[in-house]
């Protein structure tokens, strides 16, 4: 039986300083749909400076008022409004507050007492995901907090001595902050498909990095960063076997998962019928009251494609496990100019990723009968699980052969997009191209999409993705030990940033069990061998500690890529027109149209795959109407 705590907030923070009264309401409201049972505001003057705090709440367990924020302490001197869950939250209660008196049930009221006992040392007892801004009129200092993975978004905008801050970037720039173009990061946005570290393309607004706090100290009018969580840094899962690595990763992420049951809401998965999803799913076959969704693609999407269907095995699987499970339908009718302005209005913070459409609309079904979905997220970042790692194990091996630059050639002049295998015929495209790049080529290989294409169609000037690739994989340094650090604090941000958006959009709470940040040490801790073999078996820990529990079709299967049929949808010149306006990027200094119709020509041509380049200008051009012209 799933246990009840009152205590799950789908809401959105939000708050400012600065030398006059900003308009917090508004503020507030620009994030309603991440919350709109209860709103809550919080404004006062400390040195001469305006304070506001805002809070919008959606409430899945207790609707009374005793949860409703902004919470303030006793002696009304501390404010916090906060967004996340706290897993943790009833042992941290039992062990440091047995004392205290409290107001609620919830992990709100816990955080705030624990910052009184403990002061920032308290953030290292947290089991969460959560995005928290703590005023202190003692200290005078606002804290801004950000979970250790990032599952919680928070961005701040920060010009002489005015801070504003929010969980989504609509609310910043109700706060007054002017929606310009940061022409300087765009470049960066066609190579990775989103904006790198803490960039976005709004002039001026920034993320907090996951595991990072900001501290405004009123008395001076200064702000600090500062990072409080370094997973490559514990010691704690160091040195085990692979046995009792198995046995360890098992014990976690049951935990974790049970953990991530505590609602009082109907609780639910993403089941794709891939290893990750059916892990979590394992741990849940015996509860009936839980939901299980898949996302199914038509036939003729899965040949151009040439990918297999994640449907067929969740079927399977959900058939002989005897689970509830929910068949969603996505096609490529699905990807049109509304369904792309949707996600983008939601998403102010842009990503051209395929898998965003599908997860707003199987969310948006999965909606009518849970509130609560758990995800396999983060499961491939953490235990190489990507085409791009199997690669790097490729060039390992090209290296060692004679004649390896011209074999490299050979697979160069492989066309991507004709002939059977189209999936495999992209990797070894790629691998050929760059095998002969510097060592940020590791990154290439994990990158969606073709590097050179991407940077040709936007003169950026200065080549900052390079710089950005070169200081994630200097040369000499083992390129697993790389990939821990770039795709946690890119790739895996940009996931998350979406599957926040694309839940919240539909009043569900996303919950990510694969990084609970115990999971993230160990796996942080055990050697490429142990997740990504000699062979190149990917997530070989996942599959030898679960192979008792799951059946071989769905540990031996080849991996299926969540997300729309972007290659289907593109082999079409007449919907690439339908959907791409040419005239905008004509009118946007720096965009090359010449380059551009290139990459279309070759994408039609089959001699090249850059389905994800298309969708990227798609995507650009739209949030670009939203929001910069608008």
């Amino acid at each position: 039986m799933i246990k009840s705590f009152t205590f799950v907030y789908v809401c959105g923070i939000t708050g400012y300083i600065a030398d006059g009264k900003l308009p917090l309401t508004k503020m507030v409201n620009a994030l309603e749909h991440r919350g709109p049972d209860a709103v809550g505001e919080y404004e006062t003057i400390v040195n001469q400076q305006h304070i506001g705090l805002g809070h919008t709440r959606l409430s899945i367990l207790d609707l009374s008022a005793k949860g409703n924020q902004p919470f303030v302490s006793d002696d009304k001197k501390i404010h916090l409004v906060y967004n996340g869950e706290i897993y943790n939250f009833p042992e941290l209660k039992e062990t440091y507050l047995k004392n205290e008196s409290f107001k609620s049930d919830t992990d709100t009221e816990v955080i705030l007492k624990l910052y009184q006992q403990k002061g920032l040392d308290f953030i290292h007892l947290l089991n969460g995901d959560f995005a928290i801004a703590i005023l202190d009129e003692i200290e005078n200092k606002l804290f801004l907090i950000r979970d250790r993975a990032g599952v919680k978004p928070l961005y701040y905008a920060h010009q002489n001595e005015q801070l504003i801050f929010g969980s989504e970037i609509k609310s910043i720039l109700r706060g007054g902050v002017k929606a310009e173009l940061a022409t300087e990061n765009l470049q960066n946005f066609f190579v990775f498909k989103y904006s790198p570290r803490n960039e976005t393309l709004f002039k001026n607004i920034n993320r907090l990095q996951p595991a990072h706090y900001l501290t405004y100290d009123l008395n001076v009018a200064s702000v600090q960063i500062k990072r409080y969580w370094d997973p490559n840094k514990s010691t704690q899962y160091a040195d085990l076997s692979f046995t009792e690595a198995q046995k360890e990763i098992k014990k976690l992420l049951q935990d974790a998962t049970e953990k991530r049951l505590l609602a009082d809401v109907p609780v639910g998965t993403f089941l794709s019928g891939g290893l990750d999803s059916s892990i979590i799913a394992s741990f849940l076959k015996n509860k009936p009251t839980i939901n299980h969704f898949c996302a199914s693609k038509e036939a003729k999407d899965l040949k151009k494609e040439g990918t297999t269907s994640d449907f067929q095995y969740a079927q399977q699987l959900a058939n002989d496990w005897k689970i509830n499970m929910a068949e969603i339908k996505i096609g490529s009718d699905n990807t049109n100019l509304e369904q792309i302005r949707n996600t983008i209005k939601y998403g102010d913070d842009l990503i051209a990723d395929g898998s965003q459409i599908p997860s707003f609309l199987i969310t948006k079904e999965a909606a009518k009968k849970s509130k609560v979905i758990l995800s396999g997220m983060g499961a491939d970042e953490l235990f190489l699980g990507y085409a791009g790692h199997q690669m790097t194990l490729l060039d390992s091996w090209l290296s060692k052969m004679p004649f390896s630059k011209f074999i490299a050639k050979r697979l160069y002049a492989i066309d991507q997009g004709n002939g059977k295998f189209k999936a495999f015929r992209r990797y070894l495209h790629k691998l050929g191209k760059y095998y002969s790049y510097p060592h940020f080529k590791y990154g290439l290989y994990t990158i969606v999409g073709d590097y050179e294409n991407s940077l040709s169609i936007f003169n950026g000037g200065a080549n900052k993705s390079k710089r950005i690739l070169d200081e994630y994989f200097p040369k000499e340094q083992n390129p697993y030990d790389c990939f821990k650090t770039f795709e946690y604090e890119n790739f895996l941000h940009k996931n998350l940033s979406y599957l926040d958006r694309m839940t919240m959009a539909n009043g569900v709470e996303g919950r990510v069990p694969f990084l609970d940040h115990r999971v993230i040490e160990l796996a942080h801790a055990i050697p490429r061998k142990y997740k990504l073999s000699n062979t190149g078996t990917t997530k070989t820990i996942l599959k030898e500690a679960f192979k008792n529990d799951l059946p071989d079709y769905v540990t031996k299967r080849r991996k299926a890529g969540f997300g729309m049929p972007l290659r289907s949808i593109f082999s079409s010149e007449e919907k690439i027109n339908e959907l791409l306006d040419r005239e905008l990027f004509k009118s946007i200094v720096g965009f090359s149209l010449t380059d551009i119709e290139r990459v279309i020509k070759n994408h039609l041509s089959g001699r090249e795959d850059n389905s994800a380049l298309i969708y990227a200008l798609i995507s650009f051009q739209e949030w670009y109407k939203m929001y910069i012209l608008d």
